[in-house]
């Protein structure tokens, strides 16, 4: 029996807190031709049995467990390595699939055929703990670009930006993942740079669409990637040896390169103006002590335009989301 167009990797540790509502959200699509591969990295909570549950349930659904505990980026790599199928759906255990999300993504997959993607993202919607949905206005487009153009606008041309994918609005062509070498476990930002060295070979499409729906709590990798300013740590030891690797056949100018040079100090700065706005006086001048001396210079008006940044999303939710909610500690 052949695989499926699509198979769906869901890497998950400890998450019985919402695994079901996902498991839910993924066995109720309008597109049943998929499997589903969990790579359970050693849970001791109800994890397995939640799983067990829903695999006695439903045969798409196949869970492989690891005995030990290994690193996140390596347990990603691994449920995509159980799939068999020429494109995976990523996803992770506390977000949610809009029903149609897989048969949208199967027929921009039909559309894009014969084409160099080999990544594909999706519009979301962000569901915070206290139950509010942000709305996105409906655009049904289907967006492609080549994969040079699409760095040069995540790392230094930012005017002409475009959504770029996390783990759950991703997809990827299976053959394109394992040219870029899969995700790299030194790093807490290794879907991103797995992105980026992708798109050196291949090219990107989006589904504006919005297909699944991110939650927004504490326990995100994002949120305490910023608390402790691991992502600056991240992006200062990527970006030189990226550029080193692909500068010169992407073009990367000077301009561009003073630009790369100064995106962990922005980093530092949304962290900073996320504890102001938040209220968070003395973490904030905790994390700007943690930010590196070289980028002191350029703080003050990176904190300053992220904190206006900050304000007005603030005043966009905060009808809405608790203060508390909206920035999780």
């Amino acid at each position: 029996m052949s695989a499926p167009l699509i198979s769906i990797a869901l890497p998950v540790r400890n998450g019985a807190n919402y695994l079901a509502a996902a498991l839910d959200s993924i066995l109720a699509q309008s597109h049943a031709d998929f499997e589903l591969h969990v790579s359970d990295n050693a849970s001791d909570d109800q994890t397995p049995a939640i799983l067990a549950a829903y695999a006695a349930r439903d045969p798409r659904i196949r869970v492989s467990r690891c005995a030990e505990l290994i690193p996140q980026a390596a347990n990603v790599n691994r449920a995509v390595r159980l799939t068999a199928s020429p494109w995976v759906k990523l996803f992770c255990h506390d977000d949610l699939m809009e029903v149609d999300c897989l048969a949208r993504l199967a027929a921009a997959i039909g559309d894009l055929a014969g084409s160099k993607v080999g990544l594909i993202g999706n519009g979301e919607r962000h569901l915070f703990d206290n139950g509010y949905l942000t709305d996105v206005p409906a655009d049904e487009e289907l967006l492609q670009l080549s994969g040079p153009d699409m760095i040069a606008r995540k790392l230094w041309d930012v005017r002409r930006a475009v959504l770029f994918p996390a783990l759950t609005t991703a997809t990827v062509r299976r053959d394109a993942f394992e040219a870029a070498g899969g995700f790299d476990p030194r790093y807490l930002y290794f879907d991103l740079f797995c992105w980026l060295e992708l798109l050196t070979r291949y090219d990107y499409a989006v589904v504006k669409a919005p297909l699944t729906r991110n939650r927004i709590h504490a326990g995100q990798v994002a949120v305490q990637a910023r608390a402790s300013l691991r992502e600056l740590r991240d992006f200062q030891g990527y970006l030189p040896a990226f550029v080193a690797r692909h500068g010169a056949e992407l073009g990367i100018g000077g301009k561009a390169r003073v630009r790369l040079r100064l995106i962990p100090a922005a980093l530092g700065a949304r962290a900073i103006a996320g504890d102001l706005v938040a209220g968070r006086i003395g973490r904030a001048l905790s994390t700007a002590g943690k930010v590196p001396l070289i980028y002191w210079p350029v703080l003050p008006p990176l904190v300053l335009r992220a904190w206006r940044q900050e304000r007005i999303r603030l005043a966009r939710l905060e009808r809405e989301v608790p203060r508390e909610v909206l920035y999780p500690a």
